[in-house]
């Protein structure tokens, strides 16, 4: 009798089969408010070349791609990279502000040193803890030499299993800290009810 195979982060299959059933909690169906208020403030930064790991549902790449950045969406999930397309060409921006790639985003080597920014939201959280300092290398290869990495950390220091996985402030600092310049660094004031406290806003650069 064949074995059912079970998959785990690591596999498309597994991303795709949350994203059918609409198990996505990550999801807020909208822009991240405390990255909408950011890029209004006076912190905001100049558009450039940004990449969105993770991107899921491309709200965020939408965000971002209405203020004028060039934006790439990056996600192995099919369903995914489907949904954002989708509002990318609903918009009038695909193939001109909006761009997409179907993919493990460890392996993007070919876009070393291609972008002016990197954008984290959920996606640290949803790695295998063990991968996260090679996340930490993949983001400073992304990079251009003056790049910036703009991250809101979704921190859940208790929590048990995952995804998502457990996340610590003082993991990312000890981590980041090593390959990155922490230029801003703040909790959020308009996080959504349910992560009120719960979220991180940090701008770096590369050392």
């Amino acid at each position: 009798m064949e074995r059912t195979r079970i998959y785990t982060v690591e596999d498309r299959e597994f991303w795709d089969g949350l994203y059918r059933s609409g198990k996505t909690p990550w999801d807020l169906g909208r822009p991240s408010p405390p990255l909408a208020t950011f890029l209004k403030s006076p912190y905001g930064l100049p558009p450039g070349k940004i990449a969105v790991l993770g991107c899921g549902h491309g709200h965020e790449c939408m965000l971002f791609a209405k203020a004028g950045f060039e934006v790439t969406g990056v996600d192995f999930s099919h369903i995914a990279v489907q949904s954002t397309t989708k509002k990318f060409h609903e918009a009038g921006v695909l193939g001109s502000r909006g761009y997409l790639l179907e993919r493990d985003f460890f392996s993007m080597h070919e876009y070393d040193h291609y972008y002016d920014y990197v954008l984290e939201h959920c996606t640290f959280c949803a790695i295998e803890p063990s991968r996260r300092r090679t996340y930490a290398w993949t983001v400073k290869d992304l990079l251009k030499p003056n790049g910036k990495f703009i991250a809101l950390w979704w921190l859940m220091p208790d929590r048990k299993g995952g995804p998502p996985f457990a996340v610590h402030k003082d993991d990312i600092f000890e981590l980041f800290d090593k390959l990155f310049k922490i230029e801003i660094a703040y909790q959020p004031q308009d996080s959504i009810k349910e992560r009120k406290g719960q979220e991180y806003l940090t701008v770096m650069s590369l050392k």
